[in-house]
């Protein structure tokens, strides 16, 4: 018999637990909520099923809202024993909850609740019945999230001035419990750092427990907490850590110690902010991020192969239509959720998620294109913030990196329309669209790019050189001259966030500058390493030294210390240095085409599909192993076949 599982409308777990999240960040002893707007679950939602029962019985609907059933005629109550005769029925659950979201769970030898269900929240469209693999018990509770536990120990308790610092050795997230002495008043302060734990005015999250106070506190990001006050060297403290339970499917090992270093930092880092969704990073917002999100499907499509966590992003971004400002209130992170829906669909072959959040997606498209201006262009209205990166860019008027991506978000609405069955009137905007930046923004004497051509400056710079590159805008010629001005160009102002730089190695790994782009994760995130990070921080500047890495955002303290955007090597060395590349829907086509760069010997699996590829490479040799058939191997020249559970060897 199938599983039964709780089951709620679509969207509702999603939205119900970002909701939380949004509005758990505090700040220097402060709770600071989101500063965009934040859906809330549907309150009331009505769930359908019509069934045969072979034999009679009796079906209990457990739910942790109010409401009631129809079945048989006539009104029953929830949680309570309901008598089923032999025969074909129709039952209805009519159930509201204002506290977290309706969801009902029905387990018997008669029926179940699974997605065979329909679910509407009185809207007269009825959509199947939504759920997660992580409920299937009716003492289960949907509203609270699945996280695991771990314990954590000090490496070492030291005496300071008025207290107690406990070190915990490296990055953690999780509750602390404080077993407070009666009378005592006692002050936590947190500190990614040794000295942000030592400097409670400046600390970024900080608070007071009494002896009175629930002694478990909510969940935090530190490696040093502080305690003091009268009492703190009587204060039993004892730290979790709090987790997602999700396996690695990727690894990759080497003959440089460093390497394999970088590795485990950035899979660590990726670990700690995959939660309900991809956070941006686990001290400071904790919020969900559509710019950090986008690089994280990237990076957990080969560490993890788990659509999970994407998905559950994907959805509670998107939220509930309709749009009043852009996602994140940055108009790039609303095209970055449009595009990432087809890329997700491009690597997965996940069409029934597609379908569920199509209209979302179309919204979202609207609402993107009621705010160009008369000319067809991205600009900025009242309440939207053009990101981009945190760079030096030309932001007066249209500015050209916005148009790329608007060009991108045509012509992945024109594939998902396809893919549902619907027109495709969207690619011939992008061609339009195309030409029109070409004439606009490409500087034949420059031979690249400019930001903009409204201020005069005819200023050029990489990140929008950099995704012309990476999403194929330009071609030939065109693109060899992006190449030397820009791309290769000293003289252009370097990139220095993780965030953007991803994207920058993304396109010279693209372009064959596979040295360039090993040597930059050698010194950037090895140099993180040296300085100590236990997790990649937000950003690095190598000028730095001492405390100064940890200053941001006018804050002695404002960087984070462990930030998802950081973990891009595990990106770099899956794709381009093992090769291994997905070339149809859930990998039913894959490409292997190694490019060991400066590394002399390294021994990667990456996964595919539903199973994976073992690229291990000792210069020149390459051995290529996979588990899964469709695949092929490129040597630069030729591609040979790869059959599933055979060993083939290559030079290159």
């Amino acid at each position: 018999m199938k599983q039964a599982k709780w089951i709620w409308h679509p969207g509702d777990f999603e939205i119900y637990h970002h909701m939380l999240l949004s509005f758990r960040r505090q700040e220097k002893g402060c709770d600071y909520p989101c500063v965009w707007h934040i859906c809330r679950p549907e309150a009331n939602v009505r769930f359908r099923k019509t069934f045969t029962a072979e034999t009679g019985g009796e079906l209990t609907v457990v739910t942790h809202g109010v409401g009631m059933v129809r079945f048989g005629g006539r009104l029953w109550r929830v949680n309570e024993p309901i008598p089923v005769p032999a025969g074909a029925h129709e039952i209805s659950v009519e159930l509201c909850d204002v506290k977290a979201f309706p969801a009902i769970f029905v387990n018997s030898d008669i029926l179940i609740t699974d997605e065979s269900w329909f679910t509407d929240p009185y809207d007269a469209v009825m959509v199947p019945a939504a759920c997660e693999p992580a409920y299937t018990s009716q003492a289960d509770d949907p509203a609270v999230f699945p996280f695991a536990y771990a314990d954590i120990d000090p490496v070492s308790v030291e005496e300071i001035p008025g207290g107690v610092l406990y070190d915990y050795g490296k990055e953690q997230f999780g509750p602390v419990r404080a077993t407070v002495p009666d009378g005592a008043d006692i002050l936590l302060v947190y500190g990614e750092s040794r000295e942000e734990a030592l400097d409670p005015d400046n600390a970024i999250l900080r608070e007071t427990v009494t002896f009175k106070d629930d002694p478990n506190r909510p969940a935090r990001a530190f490696r040093y907490i502080a305690v003091t006050g009268e009492g703190a060297k009587d204060v039993n403290l004892a730290a979790r850590l709090e987790y997602l339970p999700i396996e690695d499917k990727a690894s990759f090992s080497s003959d440089e110690p460093e390497l394999d270093a970088i590795w485990d930092l950035c899979a660590r880092t990726f670990h700690l902010n995959t939660r309900e969704f991809f956070l941006d990073g686990i001290k400071r917002d904790r919020w969900v991020w559509s710019g950090d999100a986008y690089q994280s499907y990237m990076i957990a499509r080969y560490l993890y192969n788990d659509p999970s966590v994407t998905e559950r992003t994907i959805t509670a971004l998107l939220g509930k239509p309709p749009f009043k400002l852009h996602v994140n209130t940055i108009n790039d992170y609303s095209a970055y959720v449009v595009i990432s829906v087809w890329e997700h669909y491009a690597a997965t072959g996940r069409l029934d998620f597609i379908r569920t959040v199509w209209p979302n997606v179309k919204a979202l498209y609207e609402f993107i294109v009621s705010r160009l201006d008369e000319t067809g262009y991205v600009v900025r209205r009242d309440g939207d913030w053009i990101f981009v990166d945190w760079g030096v860019l030309d932001k007066d008027g249209p500015i050209c990196f916005e148009q790329i991506l608007l060009w991108q978000v045509y012509r992945v609405m024109g594939k998902l329309a396809v893919l549902m069955g619907e027109p495709d009137t969207y690619t011939a905007r992008a061609d339009a669209l195309r030409r029109q930046i070409l004439a606009d923004y490409w500087d034949a004497e420059k031979g690249a790019f400019i930001d903009s051509f409204t201020s005069g400056r005819r200023f050029v710079t990489r990140q929008t050189n950099v995704f012309a590159v990476l999403y194929g805008f330009v071609e030939g010629e065109q693109k060899q001259r992006v190449v030397e001005n820009a791309l290769l160009n000293p003289a252009l102002p370097a990139i220095t966030t993780p965030y953007f730089k991803l994207y920058e190695l993304l396109a010279l790994c693209e372009i064959g500058e596979i040295e360039t782009a090993q040597d930059h994760i050698a010194s950037y995130w090895g140099g993180m390493i040296k300085e100590g990070a236990t997790s990649v921080w937000e950003a690095y500047d190598p000028t730095q030294s001492g405390a100064e890495h940890y200053a941001m955002y006018g804050s002695p303290y404002g960087k984070s210390l462990c930030h998802a955007w950081g973990s891009g090597p595990i990106l770099l060395l899956c794709r381009y240095v093992a090769g291994v590349t997905v070339t149809a829907p859930g990998g039913a086509a894959f490409r292997v085409a190694p490019r060991p760069g400066k590394y002399r010997s390294f021994r990667a699996t990456v996964p595919v599909g539903e199973g994976s590829v073992t690229v291990e490479y000792d210069k020149p040799a390459v051995t290529v192993r996979a588990t899964v058939p469709g695949g092929v191997f490129f040597d630069g020249q030729k591609e040979t076949p790869l059959e599933a559970g055979r060993t083939y060897g290559f030079v290159v």
